[in-house]
């Protein structure tokens, strides 16, 4: 009887552990810079489309989320003008990361 509820728990212990490990915290979104639409503020939204055929999505930026323009970190306002000044907006693509749970963007990078 003793081995059965060993066993039991050895079971379901790993089978909890299975699930924390395919738990999905952030969703990384690659966009071309022309499909995304920068907030005016810290604590205003990025609206952004993923594909030609995908609804528009509006998500919520808050003054702890991060702008990268080629890898260095800038405030809101000199990532918006740096990203307004991309020529080929169509061509450069900005990843959008999206934390699930908060709902919120935590991140923004553009490579130009």
């Amino acid at each position: 009887m003793r081995i059965r509820a060993f066993v039991f728990v050895v079971l379901t212990s790993v089978s909890f552990t299975a699930l924390a490990e395919n738990y999905i915290v952030s969703q990384a979104y690659e966009i071309a810079v022309a499909e995304l639409r920068l907030p005016a503020s810290d604590d205003g939204s990025v609206t952004f489309r993923d594909c030609g055929t995908c609804i528009i999505q509006t998500i919520r930026v808050t003054p702890e989320t991060r702008y990268l323009l080629n890898g260095r970190y800038l405030s809101l306002a000199k990532f918006r003008r740096e990203v307004a000044r991309i020529v080929d907006q169509r061509k450069n693509i900005a990843t959008v990361i999206h934390h699930l749970e908060s709902d919120l963007i935590v991140e923004i990078q553009v490579f130009k």
